[in-house]
């Protein structure tokens, strides 16, 4: 049996107006979605430069060792941090930038405790053979690593290529046996460490809102 309904035109519109309810969507923690990694990765950075550059200076102590804990669980676990952090933002070179140095860091450890504790079957004689050939091999990387620095405001890569001045001063200094190199290496250290620290102030009071901040240059390349 067929059941006629009628309806009239404002009942027709008013079903046609109504809405079906959805539930909403379920939300979740968004990662990745802003900071800056650099306000991490440069002071970390800049406190491992220091305890570099004044053992290699003999202030006050001219025994590498020292350093460790700070390059260690300072420098290079932090950068690691940064690394990721960096990747998740797609800040590639912030990224590349950050593993290379966390990876001197820990293998600078790695080469100074191994050659303390003789993990690696390395004579006393040949150890300074160990040391040339860590800071040549190094010395390479961050003068790569300098070029696409370029890009950047002229503090980035003017503290990178200090870090190459470093590395090679530590490769002479290994070679000729001279402490006069190692304290010029040293003294390069500390520089690229101001440079750091001058950086990171830049970033950090960005961070909290200040407008006059330290200048950090113009990139060499454009």
């Amino acid at each position: 049996m067929a059941v006629e309904v009628n309806m009239s035109n404002s009942e027709v519109k008013r079903l046609e107006r109504k809405e079906v309810p959805v539930s909403p969507l379920p939300t979740g923690v968004l990662v990745g979605v802003g900071g800056e990694p650099l306000i991490v990765g440069l002071v970390f950075f800049a406190i491992a430069s220091v305890a570099l550059g004044m053992a290699l200076i003999g202030m006050p102590s001219s025994d590498l060792g020292a350093a460790i804990p700070i390059m260690v669980a300072g420098a290079a676990f932090y950068q690691i941090v940064v690394t990721v952090w960096a990747i998740i933002l797609g800040q590639s070179l912030v990224a590349a930038i950050f593993s290379t140095f966390s990876a001197f860091w820990l293998t600078l450890s790695v080469l100074l405790l191994g050659l303390d504790h003789g993990w690696f079957g390395i004579s006393a004689v040949h150890a300074v053979n160990a040391q040339e050939l860590f800071f040549i091999a190094w010395a390479c990387v961050f003068l790569l690593l300098t070029i696409p620095c370029l890009k950047l405001p002229l503090v980035y890569p003017a503290a990178v290529g200090l870090v190459f001045v470093a590395v090679a001063l530590a490769a002479c200094g290994a070679f000729t046996g001279s402490p006069n190199v190692f304290k010029a290496a040293g003294a390069t250290a500390l520089t690229f460490a101001f440079l750091a620290f001058y950086a990171w102030a830049n970033v950090a009071l960005t961070a909290v809102g200040v407008k006059m901040t330290p200048p950090l240059g113009k990139p060499v390349l454009r």
